[in-house]
């Protein structure tokens, strides 16, 4: 029995072994399941100011209960919220989050996690159905990483049913952004939904004509008010910049009519491998 266990042990390694070294991105998920944690990332980036001065926060449950007024008491612009994932589950802290923020007189925003194994119709009605009413000057944001998504679902499927989502977004009179890392950014997003607003998460600073509305440079970030570590972000341009952007003309917010643009090109690029 002993022995037995032993082999089974020691076959249970190397596996683990093999897998982290082929597919650590499946490694960190096994992990994260195993222990009941989010995942975490070496991400940590410190911005200059001078440059990038606007400054906000993403945050979900996982971020526990937090003190909104010590954050916005901390130079915080702006917090975008989890609200949604897939067709039907929702952030449990997400009204709470909401409320408490807005209290504390911080611009809110909200994103919803994509499931690409779930229709984007779906996820798109489930998401406005759970932010309705709700006040926010900040676009709707897509959250799309190939980390915590079944990787057996086919590329053109992907991109369709993300598509289909944006498109709902759209015709519904919702300005719409892509959150994702340079990755998936390469593999899914550029070429394909360039029409969108772009929030990228990576270490590489924004350099002149980057597409990007948003850098998340940190998934470490320490914020008076959160007791856990925080995603930290920039918005890339200045102060006016981000004021025009958060509180856009008429002419610049795409409302129901236009179908035609609702979900970009109808062409969908391959993809630029793993």
């Amino acid at each position: 029995m002993i022995k037995t266990t032993a082999i089974a042990a020691a076959g249970i390694a190397l596996a683990a072994a093999v897998v982290f070294f082929v597919r650590p991105s499946l490694f960190n998920r096994l992990v994260s399941f195993v222990t009941g944690t989010p995942q975490t990332s070496s991400l940590n980036v410190v911005p200059d100011r001078s440059k990038f001065p606007v400054r906000g926060i993403d945050i979900s449950h996982h971020n526990g209960k937090i003190d909104f007024r010590r954050v916005a008491a901390d130079s915080i612009d702006f917090v975008y919220i989890k609200s949604t994932e897939g067709v039907d589950h929702t952030d449990p802290l997400f009204r709470t989050n909401y409320t408490s923020a807005s209290k504390a007189g911080l611009a809110t925003g909200f994103y919803h996690f994509f499931r690409f194994d779930r229709g984007g119709v779906k996820q798109g009605r489930h998401f406005l159905n759970t932010t309705e009413g709700l006040d926010t000057r900040l676009p709707m944001v897509i959250d799309f990483e190939e980390g915590g998504n079944p990787d057996n679902v086919d590329y053109y499927r992907i991109v369709g049913r993300l598509r289909d989502m944006s498109g709902y977004l759209k015709r519904h009179g919702r300005r719409v952004m892509i959150y994702c890392n340079t990755k998936d950014y390469e593999r899914y997003i550029r070429g394909n939904f360039d029409d969108l607003d772009l929030w990228l998460a990576t270490e590489r600073e924004p350099e002149a004509g980057d597409p990007r509305k948003l850098w998340q440079h940190s998934h470490k970030g320490k914020v008076p008010g959160i007791s856990n570590p925080v995603d930290i972000n920039t918005f890339n341009g200045s102060r006016d910049e981000y004021s025009r952007w958060i509180s856009p003309s008429p002419a610049a917010v795409r409302t129901a009519p236009d179908l035609a643009a609702a979900g970009g090109s109808d062409t969908i690029n391959p993809p630029s491998g793993r």
